[in-house]
This record gives C-alpha cells, sequence and structure tokens, in this order.
C-alpha cells in the first residue's frame, strides 16, 4: 500500500467518525487529533491495513463515539443543550425564510395587481378620451 493510499485509508475512518459528532467542539477535536494520530501511526506500521482491519483494531466509527460518550459522562449534558441550541437556531431560521418569502410574494402580487389596476384605468381613460 502506498503512502497516498494509506493517507486516504485514514481520512476515511476519521471523516466516519466526524460524522458520527453533531457538534464538534474543543473536547471532540482533542479526541479526534488523538485518534487521527493512532489511525496514522497504524497505517504506517501496517502498509496493507484495510478499513475493516481500523474497525477491528479501534472500533467501528459509532463503537468510537460511544467509547469517547462513556469515558466523558461530564461533557454529555452540555453537548445535548448544545444540539439542543443548534435544532432551534435551524428551526427560527427556516420559520424567518418562509416568513421572508411569505412576504416577498404577497408584495409581488399586491404590486402586479396594482400594477394591472393602474394599467386598466389608463386604458380606460385613453379610451374614454378618444370618443
Amino acid at each position: 500500500m502506498n503512502s497516498e493510499k494509506k493517507t486516504k485509508l485514514c481520512k476515511e475512518y476519521i471523516s466516519q467518525i466526524k460524522c458520527f459528532f453533531p457538534v464538534i467542539r474543543q473536547n471532540e477535536k482533542k479526541y479526534i487529533n488523538y485518534i487521527s494520530t493512532s489511525v496514522n501511526d497504524y497505517c504506517i506500521d501496517n502498509p496493507d491495513a484495510a478499513i475493516e482491519d481500523l474497525y477491528n483494531i479501534f472500533g467501528s466509527p459509532q463503537e468510537t463515539i460511544n467509547s469517547y460518550m462513556s469515558e466523558n459522562p461530564d461533557n454529555i449534558v452540555p453537548y445535548f443543550k448544545k444540539i439542543n441550541v443548534k435544532k432551534w437556531i435551524i428551526r427560527i431560521l427556516t420559520f424567518l425564510l418562509i416568513a421572508f418569502l411569505i412576504v416577498s410574494s404577497a408584495s409581488i402580487w399586491y404590486y402586479h395587481r396594482a400594477s394591472q389596476i393602474f394599467e386598466y384605468e389608463k386604458n380606460l381613460i385613453e379610451q374614454l378620451n378618444n370618443k
């Protein structure tokens, strides 16, 4: 296995681990760096390693995250609070976007309708003046 494949294998495994973290804070970054170093060292020592080998040695990404959570029970409450805050921010932004679209659509419809009425009245006045 050449160096490029090792790097790709390590990056793939680490990216899979990152996917299981909905929010990555400083502690999670440290943990990911620690795992990344271990995985890179393993890949260097075992050039024929495959992703299944990494799963066997380090565990699947989900197992890795579960062990991180069980080792750091103090981080769980703030972690879920941060996830909850993130959900509310997304909900509020979605609501604001929908409200903006509704107001914009209503405004466009109103001004279009006003323009049609103006054109109708203008044509009516021209017809009356031509008689």
